[in-house]
């Protein structure tokens, strides 16, 4: 694994082609209104079914929301629905059991549907939400062309591993010998990867995470986008025109988010800037810590508590910042980095992620270190180069929107998407 990057596409144009095909879809994340894999999920095949007659498999647990907000549309994907029988569901709450619920998913919902997979006519069959690196897709077995992905490994770089407490560093190798043991040994996750016609790998990565025995069907396509035409986003209000600099923390409260990283930085730039304010939205583990560590009495009234808020409100915090705090260290494409990037907030991000590599290109600055003190130190200086020169937080914000507008909206992803189905049908004929 972890081969070097190979840029490969099929060389598809964005012209759409007039071969209307028939897609099925396993997408057991997929919920309107929602961010992160469901929303990934819904996103994709709605774009898709502009141009194709998409069928999507998705949990029955989602019905209800699907069904309303699709009441009346016209050109909409058509959705099945499975979930496992509830006497297997028993350990599954919040998100203990949930990968073994989705491994067992796979299975159930592959073996209830493949006949009609294989006899309806469907020209492609993918596997696009919760693509787990170490889970198998039994729908690469089906006869039609079959695609897996966009899917993708994301490691701890070596210095992180070094920075991490010795209880995440234990949770992390034990996390890391389940996924390879998969990986290897899970048959069908072995064949999984044969199997397949295409793999749709994260654009973001640095390195593949195929071995060169696979990197003839490997192709790069973004894992996550956005869609700025909704509502939500022409609702916002203009950032505060005032002195005051506005950090912000949104995110899961899970180590490797960075988030208890994110929270000792500001701690220190709260101590040494009056003017700055910190905004801390979301929930976890973590909050605890973090709690503890901006609980200090010289900044509390600097910091502001928000927990988990709607769509619009993140977005109208997003619009208000200056800065958000965000060294993750085995993401991805996070939805929140694109949000904040469509609304000009520059974004500090730590090295050996996926967010990195984008946030290179302009839209942020990177932090590094190899222990905890070195780590937290580059997070701050980062932040007082932003918070310190305004044009540089203008001309990020410029780069990040650039960025969105040619790379990350949704109707731009599934209009690659296409082609590349396209390219993929005519190279099999």
């Amino acid at each position: 694994m972890a081969e070097e990057r190979h840029d490969r596409t099929l060389g598809y144009s964005l012209a759409m082609s007039e071969n209307r095909l028939k897609i099925f879809i396993s997408a057991y994340a997929c919920e309107p209104e929602k961010g992160s894999e469901p929303g990934i999920g819904w996103n994709v095949v709605n774009e898709l079914a502009k141009y194709h007659e998409v069928h999507v498999l998705t949990r029955a647990n989602n019905r209800p929301s699907i069904e309303a907000a699709l009441a009346g549309r016209e050109n909409a994907p058509v959705f099945h629905y499975y979930d496992l029988p509830k006497w297997l569901t028993f350990w599954k709450k919040k998100r203990r059991g949930y990968h073994l619920y989705y491994y067992l998913w796979q299975y159930g919902a592959y073996f209830k549907y493949r006949g009609f997979v294989n006899n309806a006519g469907f020209d492609i069959v993918q596997h696009l939400t919760f693509a787990n690196f170490a889970m198998p897709s039994l729908f690469m077995f089906a006869k039609p062309l079959t695609v897996w992905g966009p899917i993708g490994y994301i490691p701890i770089s070596r210095n992180v591993f070094k920075a991490l407490p010795l209880r995440v560093k234990i949770r992390e190798s034990l996390r890391k010998c389940i996924m390879w043991s998969m990986i290897y040994f899970e048959p069908m996750r072995v064949l999984t990867a044969y199997r397949a016609n295409y793999i749709l790998e994260y654009a973001e990565n640095p390195v593949s995470s195929f071995s060169n025995r696979f990197q003839h069907k490997v192709l790069r396509h973004s894992q996550t986008g956005i869609n700025t035409s909704e509502n939500v986003y022409s609702d916002l209000s203009s950032k505060p025109e005032d002195d005051t600099i506005r950090l912000l923390i949104c995110s899961e409260f899970m180590h490797w988010k960075g988030c208890t990283w994110a929270a000792e930085a500001a701690r220190r730039l709260l101590s040494d800037e009056p003017r700055a304010v910190l905004d801390v939205y979301g929930y976890g583990p973590e909050e605890k810590a973090m709690r503890k560590t901006l609980g200090d009495e010289q900044i509390k009234s600097q910091v502001r508590w928000h927990g988990f808020v709607t769509k619009a409100e993140m977005l109208q915090a997003l619009s208000d910042a200056d800065i958000l705090l965000y060294p993750s260290y085995h993401h991805g494409l996070a939805t929140v980095i694109l949000q904040a990037m469509s609304r000009g907030l520059p974004i500090i991000a730590l090295e050996g992620d996926d967010i990195a590599e984008t946030v290179k290109k302009g839209c942020g600055l990177v932090a590094s270190g190899d222990n905890e003190e070195k780590i937290v130190a580059s997070i701050c200086c980062c932040a007082k180069k932003l918070m310190y020169s305004k044009d540089l937080r203008t001309s990020m914000g410029i780069s990040g929107k650039r960025l969105i507008r040619e790379h990350y909206e949704w109707s731009k992803l599934a209009a690659e998407m296409s082609a590349l189905y396209q390219n993929m049908i005519s190279s099999r004929m």
